[in-house]
């Protein structure tokens, strides 16, 4: 009878403490947004652990700063980096991250000796199937670094600099980019 005593005290204490930890949190401002009617706060995204990104190099956008060391890929324990040396034996030529892997532990951002890789902010990223969430990182770094460039021209040609549009159109090998000049060029006839 006194076991059973005591067994009720402890159920009715961790019931006290259980509710006292609900009731701090119950008068605390929210932490959540209610999407899509909001949007999380720029300030708050940078602290996000998002899936795996390259990094850009110093002098180029589309230029990775990864050595093709391996030091990711043996420090990761989900085994959801493929890395593969290029044709120049440093920069790689493929880059493939598996995110359906991924335990976003940081192992292989805080084991790479260039700061090659990061974590994204995409905190809105969706899947309609896992092979969505094998990720070229190398693609998506080159995409980045055209939408940058893109970017940049525009800036240039709204301040009037013909000299800096070009520049900034301008691939990383200096040549202009292929395509179609104007819009009509490329439409079929």
């Amino acid at each position: 009878m006194l076991k059973a005593l005591i067994g009720n005290l402890k159920g009715l204490w961790s019931l006290v403490v259980g509710l006292s930890v609900t009731g701090r949190f119950l008068l605390s401002p929210r932490r959540t947004v209610h999407y899509p009617r909001q949007v999380v706060d720029p300030e708050i995204l940078e602290s996000y652990r998002g899936p795996l990104e390259l990094t850009p190099g110093a002098d180029d956008p589309g230029e990775t700063r990864c050595i093709s060391c391996q030091i990711c890929v043996r420090a990761c324990p989900g085994h959801c980096l493929t890395v593969t040396k290029g044709a120049n034996g440093k920069a790689p030529s493929v880059y493939k991250y598996d995110f359906t892997l991924c335990c976003l532990c940081a192992a292989c951002v805080e084991n790479c000796p260039t700061g090659a890789i990061r974590f994204s902010n995409k905190v809105y990223m969706v899947a309609a199937s896992r092979e969505a969430l094998h990720l070229d990182l190398l693609k998506d770094l080159n995409e980045r670094a055209e939408i940058l460039r893109g970017a940049a021209a525009s800036d240039a040609l709204a301040i009037g600099d013909a000299q800096s549009a070009q520049t900034a159109i301008l691939s990383p090998s200096g040549e202009p980019p292929r395509g179609p000049a104007s819009p009509s060029e490329g439409a079929p006839a």
